[in-house]
């Protein structure tokens, strides 16, 4: 399995600090966010990755990062055209990089503290959405779970949400998710998810849940960039 980050977004809820930085290059606690994304791959067992992020940002993450050596990883680059827009567009600019083997992909404004060993080492076919629950899941997409954790539907930020259980930023699809993101539509403002290439995996009946044991913080507000790096200092000390 390879590793792929997605360190795009323009960090508008972050402004005016985004203005001349990328959101994934700022600190969270004690070293910058991106960091977190490496280190959880790694500790996967995943030791190829690529980072795929705007033109205008490739060369902070290269001069961050180099090729990975430091950190015991492969490390590629990819960069996001602004041809198509959303998380789904930036994936498929790593389809060459995935060169048909299965995928985790990782949103790097998400900060985890959280061990994947297992589901890394036995996922076969399909695709696995990590979800978990929270206080406010009209913010999120949400997904709906059976009692056995099977996925019986997923909505966007839904005004009236059927569950509390919210996409984390953590994925793992097969091979076949380049095919499906080549014909993938447009969703809300014209964009492309990652939530409507699970919706296809859900139809086919290939869609799997984990609910995500563990830390995890969004980090693309400042309250949620403080309660990360809140977190990770307790932890220090």
């Amino acid at each position: 399995m390879k590793g792929i980050i997605l360190a795009g977004g323009s960090g508008s809820r972050l402004m005016p600090v985004t203005t001349v930085i990328n959101k994934n290059l700022l600190p969270v606690y004690d070293k910058p966010a991106i960091f977190y994304s490496l280190e959880l791959l790694k500790n996967s067992g995943i030791s190829e990755v690529c980072i795929v992020a705007e033109h205008k940002y490739i060369e902070d993450f290269k001069s961050l990062l180099g090729n990975g050596t430091d950190f015991g990883l492969e490390i590629e680059y990819e960069n996001d055209s602004p041809l198509k827009k959303g998380p789904a567009s930036a994936l498929l600019h790593a389809k060459h990089f995935a060169d048909d083997s299965d995928i985790m992909v990782v949103f790097a404004d998400g900060i985890y503290d959280v061990d994947l060993k297992k589901e890394v080492e036995y996922f076969r076919e399909g695709a696995v959405a990590f979800v978990k629950k929270v206080g406010n899941p009209k913010a999120y997409g949400i997904y709906e779970l059976d009692s056995k954790g099977n996925v019986l539907s997923i909505e966007e930020k839904p005004k009236n949400p059927k569950s509390n259980y919210a996409f984390t930023g953590l994925l793992m699809y097969d091979k076949n998710v380049f095919k499906y993101l080549e014909n993938l539509k447009p969703g809300l403002n014209g964009e492309y998810y990652t939530v409507d290439i699970d919706k296809i995996y859900l139809q086919k009946g290939l869609l799997k849940s984990v609910v995500l044991k563990g830390f995890w913080q969004d980090m693309g507000t400042f309250d949620g960039l403080f309660k990360a790096s809140e977190y990770w200092y307790k932890k220090s000390v």
